[in-house]
């Protein structure tokens, strides 16, 4: 199918439900979506899409010199993975993801760069990712699923572990304000963005409710906080607009 041809990307349809999606409920709904969805190379729902994962490639370059393996988290049909593949000539990428459904869609997007990657289906949250294996880990649009503060400062620990020295990780992401006014503030530029981007009424209103309901950012600031706590050296936030970022962490 071209992408051209794809419908926009809106998530399922859970109207109705109040509660947060169990880790095993999302899986489900991942194991149950038309997994080219997620492979569009324009996602019209990211603000600034092709910039912001254009800078975790720029991030991650300098790194991989000595050590060319990048592990992507929550990887999904491989679109950030190839982001990398397509600048990054001598790396090798290692996609990581608990849905056998969106993973079955890489070798279609990854077509170009048979031989130069891996696929492991395995929730990162349970996966031992072994020590001192990549010079990179990447992931967009995955961590958010972790569930409350331990989750994330474990999942950190890990990937610190994983890295080399010096190492680095990159994350794009969906994120929190750093209060409830903040957050809504950061909501309504979301929303004023995918109004100017055609998006309906009835289509945002969806967005937004998968996003309540599935997701579980948090703020910039504690990502740093849970950073340095996990051992990295240094942490910051390179790109924010709305409630999306990119930050990292390097360990020296």
């Amino acid at each position: 199918m071209e992408e051209k041809s794809l419908p926009k990307y809106l998530g399922p349809d859970i109207s109705g439900k109040t509660e947060k999606m169990s880790r095993e409920e999302i899986k489900m709904r991942f194991n149950n979506e038309i997994a080219s969805l997620y492979s569009q190379r324009g996602a019209a729902w990211l603000i600034e899409f092709s910039y912001a994962f254009g800078l975790v490639q720029q991030l991650v370059e300098p790194f991989i010199r000595q050590c060319p393996s990048i592990l992507d988290l929550g990887a999904g049909t491989g679109n950030l993975s190839r982001a990398i593949l397509e600048k990054i000539k001598s790396v090798h990428m290692t996609l990581m993801d608990y849905s056998q459904n969106m993973l079955d869609e890489v070798p279609k997007v990854l077509a170009e760069y048979r031989g130069r990657y891996r696929i492991v289906n395995a929730d990162f949250m349970e996966h031992d990712f072994g020590q001192r294996n990549y010079a990179a880990v990447i992931s967009s649009f995955a961590i958010h699923h972790c569930r409350g503060d331990s989750e994330y400062l474990n999942l950190y620990r890990k990937i610190y572990g994983c890295l080399v020295k010096p190492g680095i990780f990159v994350c794009c992401d969906i994120v929190a304000g750093d209060n409830q006014s903040l957050s809504e503030r950061n909501e309504r530029e979301w929303v004023s963005y995918l109004q100017d981007q055609n998006f309906s009424e009835q289509e945002i209103n969806r967005l937004l409710s998968n996003y309540r309901i599935e997701d579980s950012p948090v703020s910039v600031r504690k990502h740093i906080e849970f950073l340095v706590q996990a051992g990295f050296d240094t942490a910051d936030v390179i790109w924010k607009k709305a409630n999306f970022a990119v930050y990292a962490g390097v360990c020296e």
